[in-house]
């Protein structure tokens, strides 16, 4: 095969790389979108499973005697009156700090990912791997035919100078 392009050739490497691109696209859409949609169901479960277990960690029997105090103020003026002993308020300052902490805790660990999210990952590399050698070949052509219609242009103009006629076709 020679290295002049044809028009022909070029319009139909053009044609095959715009399809692979659209069929890359309408692929990588359809990867994204399944990932998205999956990611969102695992963390709403993760999110409400997490939700659930502070929430019987609250409501855990420890915690039952810091129903008679409304705020950490409370513990406080307990003690003042002597309604409790120090060593008490020190015990219950700390299972009121303990409460705060779980009850602050964020549950969110970051972007969820597990082997289905790594497998539509890989499958969105793969794809496009696949097909991207043919789109770049498509490119190069299209490069190399605009070369070949330069060059093309530049010796006619060459030799419409050497004849004495201007490029739009007028003699001088």
């Amino acid at each position: 095969m020679s290295n002049i392009i044809l028009p022909s050739e070029l319009i139909e490497a053009e044609k095959i790389a715009k399809q692979k691109q659209q069929a890359i696209n309408k692929a990588s859409f359809l990867i994204d979108d399944a990932k998205a949609r999956y990611i969102k169901e695992k963390t709403r479960a993760r999110s409400k499973k997490a939700a659930m277990e502070r929430d019987a960690e609250l409501t855990s029997k420890r915690f039952n005697v810091l129903n008679d105090y409304e705020r950490f103020e409370d513990i406080q003026e307990a003690y003042g009156c002597d309604c409790i002993t120090e060593h008490e308020r020190d015990r219950l300052e700390d299972l009121w700090n303990e409460r705060e902490e779980i009850r602050n805790r964020k549950d969110d660990s970051g972007m969820y990912h597990d082997d289905v999210t790594h497998a539509l990952h890989e499958a969105w590399v793969y794809i496009q791997d696949l097909w991207m050698d043919e789109i770049d070949k498509a490119a190069v052509m299209r490069k190399q035919f605009d070369d070949q219609q330069k060059e093309s242009d530049e010796a006619n103009r060459a030799v419409l100078a050497r004849e004495g006629r201007a490029c739009d076709g007028e003699t001088k």
